[in-house]
């Protein structure tokens, strides 16, 4: 089945029918629909189809948690030691504890994704709730993230999971709780090693990056666009050598192309009206796109890295995943709030049938494949 035929006029219709009453509340239980929504359709689909056709390792994380599930604790702390004492092991631990306790209650994949979906659904929709002021914010959230980022986040597993912990840490930095946000991010740290690159903005936030900052490291990072280009297989190979994990490395020593400057194109514009639309005097009134910002100079960065491996579209999508507020904050700051609904039904618009050109997504349940 086409899954977008479906989402996208479920997420649309839903917005419109419920933004007659444009408030906290209505706001609130829109959020908890649709994440319910694309909770289930996480959860429930198909690992071959994944795997199949979009090359992406759902299937090795279904064989990951029908192998794991039943090991032995003894063995989960030698591989443990192993992997941060001795540096002899590049298993992640954390998701190793995932499929271990989750696999005590059940056998069923589905069911297991259905439970540490949770990770990434709860606190990212805490965030669209706590940093949007309007409905018409968050239909445009939630058709941004079923037309440009879902495919990602329901394939890869360990990935997800990683980003929602690095959500929570977000959360908790901005509400002062340092040692809860360490928490959160150290966990990410254990599902993916690549959940390091949100410390950038975890301490630029922390730090109290002043707008005038955030501005300039933006305008800079598109001067650096054409060096990130000239030599993203480097950069790769220096982050995975940082991490010290050298299958990291060897993203960068092999080309996997995957439309790549069709991304890179649409994130570095999507960027760039950020960069005219949203103003310092924004930032300052109100804190909230001041935070959200910090994504803006570190997406335009990371983005052409997929030049080189289309795989690194996961690497970037910690930081483009807030396109899906930055981009209404610039449509408001741009044209005004009163002024932006017609702004918004274009960009709705051309998100929809960007989302459903050639057919849309299409998807199968784990029972059909």
């Amino acid at each position: 089945m086409q899954i977008n035929l479906f989402l996208i006029p479920f997420v649309i219709i839903l917005g419109l029918l419920m933004s007659q009453s444009d408030n906290r509340k209505s706001r609130r239980t829109y959020i908890i629909i649709c994440s319910t929504v694309l909770l289930f359709v996480a959860a429930m689909r198909s690992p071959e189809w994944m795997t199949n056709t979009y090359h992406i390792d759902t299937e090795n994380y279904k064989y990951m948690f029908e192998s794991t599930r039943d090991v032995g604790w003894s063995d989960f702390f030698q591989t443990f030691y192993a992997r941060y004492f001795m540096g002899s092991d590049e298993n992640d631990i954390g998701y190793w504890a995932l499929n271990m306790i989750i696999g005590r209650f059940t056998t069923e994949f589905w069911m297991f994704s259905l439970i540490v979906d949770l990770l990434f659904f709860v606190p990212f929709g805490i965030i669209l709730y706590r940093f949007s002021t309007s409905m018409r914010q968050l239909i445009f959230a939630y058709v941004f993230y079923v037309s440009l980022i879902q495919v990602y986040m329901i394939g890869g597993g360990r990935q997800m999971f990683a980003i929602g912990l690095d959500l929570m840490a977000l959360l908790a930095i901005v509400d002062k709780k340092r040692l809860r946000a360490a928490m959160f991010f150290l966990l990410g740290l254990t599902i993916h090693m690549s959940s390091f690159l949100f410390i950038i903005p975890l301490l630029m936030i922390w730090y109290g990056t002043s707008p005038r900052t955030l501005k300039t490291l933006h305008a800079l990072t598109f001067l650096m666009v054409p060096f990130v280009l000239t030599f993203s297989n480097q950069i790769i190979m220096f982050m995975g050598q940082s991490a010290g994990i050298e299958k990291y490395s060897n993203y960068g020593t092999r080309a996997i192309q995957g439309g790549s400057w069709t991304f890179i194109i649409l994130i570095e514009m999507l960027s760039f009206f950020c960069l005219l639309a949203i103003k310092k005097k924004d930032m300052l009134v109100n804190p909230n796109i001041r935070t959200i910002y910090v994504m803006a100079p570190l997406l335009t960065f990371f983005a052409p890295l997929v030049i080189s491996n289309g795989t690194m579209i996961r690497i970037s999508l910690y930081y483009h995943l807030f396109l899906t507020l930055l981009v209404s904050y610039a449509i408001d700051s741009a044209f005004g709030v009163k002024n932006s609904r017609m702004v918004y039904a274009v960009a709705i618009g051309a998100l929809s049938l960007l989302s459903i050109a050639g057919g849309g997504m299409t998807y199968y349940f784990f029972w059909q494949i």
